[in-house]
């Protein structure tokens, strides 16, 4: 689940605030990262604290991961990086990047998946 679907889920107890979800297509790029990750690991990826500690994720916890997120925890990429080689490590640490509006757009990837393809 992107960070901006996560503060949207989860982010408060007040049901009546009302506020600007920043779900859109970015969320969707982010999807595309992580289903990446999973393929690479076999089902299974972690999430690292900013200090590079692995960290547990408890789905049956969501704020408190809405909290390790906010506090600069991210997907662990160094598993894919060995199996997809530098150059789409680079594509897929575009699709998790935790700004949504530093994400790639769709026909951005395409274009950067191709372009991997064609060196390839």
């Amino acid at each position: 689940m992107s960070p901006e679907m996560l503060a949207y889920a989860f982010g408060t107890d007040d049901e009546d605030q009302a506020f600007p979800t920043g779900i859109g297509r970015a969320s969707d790029i982010w999807s595309v990262g992580c289903t990446v990750l999973e393929m690479v690991g076999r089902g299974q990826f972690q999430y690292k604290s900013p200090d590079g500690t692995i960290i547990t994720v408890d789905s049956g916890k969501p704020k408190k991961f809405l909290k390790q997120v906010n506090d600069g925890a991210y997907p662990d990429q160094s598993d894919a990086e060995k199996s997809l080689g530098s150059e789409l490590s680079h594509v897929l640490a575009g699709c998790l990047r935790k700004d949504a509006d530093e994400r790639p757009e769709a026909a951005e990837l395409a274009r950067l998946v191709q372009a991997v393809g064609e060196t390839a």
